[in-house]
């Protein structure tokens, strides 16, 4: 077995990024790490997880996407015993359930020895039910994705701009990504639709050509982000910021985290302006000043198309 299956390290996300509703994400400088620590070979095919910390409470989605692989691929010969830990906050927006989907994944590709012969992302999707963030954790930096209408699904990366960091503030509160999906309405108008797919575009393009005095109305949103104010401390009056070091503000995935582009050299400043919106309201916070955990240079093909056209 090669020592990237050994050793696992797996970035937590930011998704949406405003407008780019369960399309755009970027890979953040939070990890989930596994270790193999055992090789059994029963043939039983089991999986056994020791925890670094507290165990997640609730459902593991690391064992979940194990036996949702074994169930798709078939059971490993052998069993592994993997060491886990994480400082992806859970239930924060930040792509914790995404991250170790992934783990799930590729520990059941460690126990196979082998990368398994289909779409991980699909995968992985069907766990998530979204494709963002499991493929910015999969794939690093910013990604796209787009799901197919024969499942797969077809997901792109390149790098995020090293000079904007990535501020994140977290209130002292969770946030199941099911609660805040719930409180989507169950459509938009026409003039929404074609309002939010010109600021996503608007957004990719500033960022490809560093025009980052966009960025601000580029984040704007009016899909998800009014639909979950009401949940989310403080995001009116982040949103509401205008200070030279933050270029914009969004929300970070489904919340509770607030994502604020800090502008070049600037955020230390940018985290202090966050900071200050949680301390007005009186709201116990973590910021977090982040990079975007770079794209993998070279991957292996996701799909047996991919593997095709690749051969």
């Amino acid at each position: 077995m090669g020592e990237p299956f050994r050793h696992l390290a797996i970035p937590g996300s930011t998704s949406n990024l405003g407008p780019g509703f369960d399309a755009l994400s970027v890979a953040v400088s939070l990890y989930l790490r596994a270790r193999v620590l055992d090789i059994r070979a029963d043939r039983e095919g089991r999986l056994r997880l020791v925890f670094g910390g507290p165990a997640p409470e609730g459902e593991n989605r690391v064992e979940q996407a194990y036996e949702l692989a074994c169930r798709r691929y078939g059971r490993p010969a052998v069993s592994i015993e993997a060491g886990v830990s994480s400082e992806i906050p859970m239930g924060a927006g930040l792509g914790s359930s995404a991250a170790a989907t992934i783990a799930g994944i590729m520990l059941y590709q460690a126990a196979r020895g082998a990368p398994v012969e289909g779409d991980v992302l699909a995968l992985a999707t069907e766990l998530e039910e979204h494709p963002d963030n499991a493929a910015a954790s999969l794939l690093g930096g910013l990604t796209i994705s787009c799901q197919l209408d024969d499942g797969r699904v077809l997901a792109r990366s390149w790098a995020w701009p090293a000079d904007i960091r990535l501020v994140v503030g977290t209130p002292d509160v969770q946030l199941l990504t099911r609660h805040a999906r719930g409180a989507l309405p169950d459509a938009v108008p026409l003039r929404d639709a074609v309002w939010n797919l010109q600021r996503a575009l608007l957004l990719v393009r500033a960022l490809e050509t560093g025009q980052y005095g966009d960025l601000r109305e580029a984040l704007a949103d009016r899909w998800h982000q009014p639909a979950r104010a009401a949940l989310v401390p403080g995001l009116q009056e982040a949103l509401a910021i205008d200070e030279p070091s933050v270029l914009g503000v969004c929300l970070s995935g489904a919340g509770p985290s607030i994502l604020a582009l800090a502008a070049p050299g600037r955020s230390e400043d940018a985290a202090r302006v966050l900071g200050d919106v949680y301390r007005r309201i009186g709201v116990p916070h973590t910021i977090r000043n982040l990079a975007a955990h770079p794209p993998a240079t070279t991957r292996q093909p996701s799909t047996a198309a991919e593997r095709e056209r690749t051969a």
